[in-house]
């Protein structure tokens, strides 16, 4: 890398002069790194910061990631240059992975680690006590599309939030507006699911995205019931390099470019185009996109043409790449030249030498960079007995900084002419003095202590039920409930918050008396948020026992309304580890037990006291903006399920929630673990069993539910079901 990219590649950092002195306020630049290089490349070509994993504590378990030394070494390079870097531990943890990645991060923090990108409640709330001063970041993966959600993670101690990818600018605008950082995606990968909601991969094949190992199954072909098909779940790439100039103004406070399972290339070429446009924008010039850049981007990994997000559109047949889900083609030439440009070579600092050398002192040697000036002496020189060491002889070797992070760019020597001085002695002088300018200049980032007080290997007390474990049965809107009221053994009844408001004093009347539970929307966006508080408000008027929320979002704009006793996390509310379970706890009565964990898992786990474990129905494999009816020709809003089958002959069926404009994608079969009954019974592990209805006629559900009946009074029965009509899910081996 020339002098010149050098220097702009020093200069180009969040609050320095350079961008001080520009007319306009610039976000940072965030780019991917699934190895070194990347990252290395990343920052040549003018990233503010980097994102990266450690080993399988990301949601990119399949990226070759980093090694500790890695991390270490990319850590302290970065901060050289006054970079950034973000370890991204984005996925759920078990227990006893825990002190693991402790391990991992105690060196980091002490070395200056800026910022961890969370998504498991548990572990937010560990690194919290555990690290003062770190920068805790809600990942995409947490599911955060409204202010409330962004506002409840901020008073937790949270500094940033990824929102979801589905979001407008619009939203956007209103979550920066409550004083939390905001992270916004530009260019990339789209997941159809809204992140931290699709269990499709975990269901299908035990790959859990959740756990940074999604197989993909999105990227397969579907089709619909007239015969409609192709890649009808696969996304193209996010492109918003037209739209840049509008998330500046709109205050996003960092621009993430997906990618680190991507090639280095990638990293360095697409970060190098962003980096252009924001330098653009930041001198006040008008936002004109170059055609050489767009084909630039075009030729780096671009999956099956180009769509602008959601930033302006809920949703839309043009955002899906119908014919295939294989990138296109990525010119060589280009990686070639990008390489070339940005990964060859990695830039170095600036490092001015002064060397001095007289027979009978000590050798001195003063580097300085940045304004941190460090002198080192060697052994005394002697007076030479044949022939002189020279000046040039000195300075040839001085030049050679190695494997360092420095190129020397002025050196003076002031020597006697008659002092001799072994080439080794200027070696070692040399390597110890940059040293030590290197340890100088990353001291400001150092820490020097933790001073929390959480250890690694805390946990919180088990407590177990003793109690008979109760029986819920959740139904969905049309499905009247007096009969199901009615059996002696439903102790419960779960109902969704509209069509309840829209029947209140009926749906009381019919339930008999026997407690009655409303459930939020599991999506609920900045722009439908207002409209939730206001019927939660009203709902809790009424004589209903609880509340289930299935996200933070929910969470938040339930706590208005309803008290930690008569609020319950749904599924969507991963209580995955005994960290996340207690932090539910403090927020709720009980918790929903994890879809993707075995039964083993979840008895090392769950408090059993507010555990429920769902052992009946469909489980919602993704949630989506995009809609199934607008790809295969445009949405009647009509009410009902529809059908989609994969290549095996699979179908799975689709719920529009008109009300809110998301897809609900279901299993093919319902999960049932009518046969381990018995066992859970005996153990007394779970304070409620739930059974949860979907597609099912009310005589089908009845049968369903009169079967499950008969078996919790210790009688053999059997589901109106054939051999393999049903699925154990991850209740016996559990997901990777």
């Amino acid at each position: 890398m020339g002098n010149a990219e050098d220097k702009r590649s020093q200069e180009r950092q969040p609050g320095s002069s350079a961008a001080l002195s520009d007319k306009r306020r610039v976000p940072e630049l965030l780019a991917p790194a699934g190895e070194a290089e990347a990252a290395y490349g990343a920052i040549a070509a003018g990233a503010d910061a980097v994102y990266l994993g450690a080993e399988a504590f990301s949601a990119r378990a399949f990226a070759k990631n980093l090694g500790e030394e890695e991390l270490l070494s990319v850590l302290d390079y970065a901060h050289l240059f006054g970079r950034k870097i973000y370890l991204a531990c984005n996925i759920l943890m078990r227990d006893k992975e825990i002190p693991r990645l402790c391990d991992i991060l105690d060196p980091l923090y002490e070395r200056g680690l800026d910022g961890v990108i969370v998504q498991d409640l548990g572990l937010l709330f560990l690194l919290r006590g555990r690290y003062p001063g770190l920068e805790l970041h809600a990942s995409t993966q947490m599911g955060i599309l409204s202010a409330a959600g962004a506002e409840w993670l901020k008073e937790r101690g949270v500094s940033r939030v990824v929102p979801g990818r589905e979001l407008s600018l619009e939203e956007l605008r209103a979550i920066k507006a409550c004083g939390i950082e905001v992270e916004c995606f530009i260019h990339g990968a789209m997941c159809y699911s809204y992140s931290g909601s699709c269990l499709m991969s975990s269901v299908a094949g035990g790959r859990s995205g959740n756990r940074g190992r999604c197989a993909g199954p999105c990227r397969q072909p579907y089709r619909v019931a007239d015969g409609q098909s192709g890649y009808l779940l696969s996304m193209k790439d996010m492109w918003s390099l037209e739209h840049l100039d509008e998330l500046l103004d709109a205050g996003v406070d960092s621009l993430k470019i997906e990618g680190r399972m991507k090639a280095p290339e990638y990293a360095a070429g697409v970060t190098a185009v962003y980096r252009k446009y924001l330098d653009r924008y930041a001198k006040g010039l008008p936002h004109r996109v170059e055609e050489a850049d767009r084909e630039c981007l075009q030729e780096l990994y671009l999956r099956s043409g180009r769509q602008e997000g959601y930033l302006h559109k809920h949703n839309g047949r043009d955002m899906i790449s119908l014919r295939s889900p294989a990138y296109d083609r990525v010119s060589e030439i280009r990686k070639q030249e990008i390489r070339r440009r940005f990964i060859g070579e990695t830039p170095r600092r600036g490092v001015e030498l002064c060397c001095y050398a007289h027979a009978g002192q000590e050798l001195v040697l003063t580097a300085e960079c940045g304004g941190i000036t460090v002198s080192g002496t060697g052994a005394v020189a002697e007076r030479a007995m044949k022939r002189a060491t020279t000046a040039e002889e000195i300075e040839k070797q001085l030049r050679k900084s190695g494997d360092t992070a420095f190129r020397v760019e002025s050196l003076h020597v002031e020597t006697d002419g008659v002092c001799f001085i072994p080439l080794s002695v200027l070696n070692g002088l040399r390597r110890e003095t940059l040293c030590a300018l290197q340890e100088e200049l990353l001291k400001p980032y150092a820490r020097t202590r933790r001073i929390g007080s959480e250890k690694s290997g805390d946990l919180p007390e088990r407590e177990d039920a003793r109690e008979r474990s109760r029986l819920l049965v959740s139904l969905p809107e049309g499905m009247e409930i007096a009969a199901f009221a009615e059996r002696s053994y439903v102790d419960g009844l779960i109902l969704e918050l509209d069509p309840f408001l829209e029947q209140a004093e009926r749906s009381l009347a019919q339930a008999k008396g026997k407690p009655l539970y409303l459930k939020l929307p599991r999506i609920i966006r900045q722009k439908h948020a207002q409209e939730i508080r206001e019927k939660i408000k009203k709902a809790a008027e009424y004589a209903v026992s609880g509340i289930y929320c299935g996200s933070v979002d929910g969470l938040a704009l339930a706590s208005g309304a309803f008290s930690q006793k008569e609020r319950r996390a749904d599924g969507g509310l991963y209580a995955f580890n005994s960290r996340s379970e207690a932090e539910l706890l403090r927020e709720c009565a009980a918790f929903t037990c994890s879809r993707e964990q075995s039964g083993r898992e979840l008895a090392d786990a769950i408090r059993s006291d507010a555990a429920e474990l769902i052992v009946y129905g469909r489980t919602p494999l993704m949630y989506s903006a995009n809609c199934l009816q607008v790809t295969t020709g445009g949405c009647r809003r009509e009410a009902g399920i529809l059908k989609l089958w994969d290549e095996k002959g699979h179908c799975f069926p689709v719920r529009p929630v008109h009300r809110y404009c998301y897809n609900v994608i279901y299993n093919c079969v319902p999960l049932s673990l009518h046969r381990e009954i018995g066992g859970l019974l005996r153990e007394s592990r779970y304070s409620a069993l739930r059974l949860e209805f979907t597609d099912e006629t009310e005589k089908e559900a009845l049968a369903v539910l009169d079967a499950f009946g008969r078996i919790l009074e210790g009688k053999e029965a059997d589901l109106p079901f054939g051999e393999g009509e049903t699925t154990r899910g991850a209740y016996r081996k559990g997901a990777e």
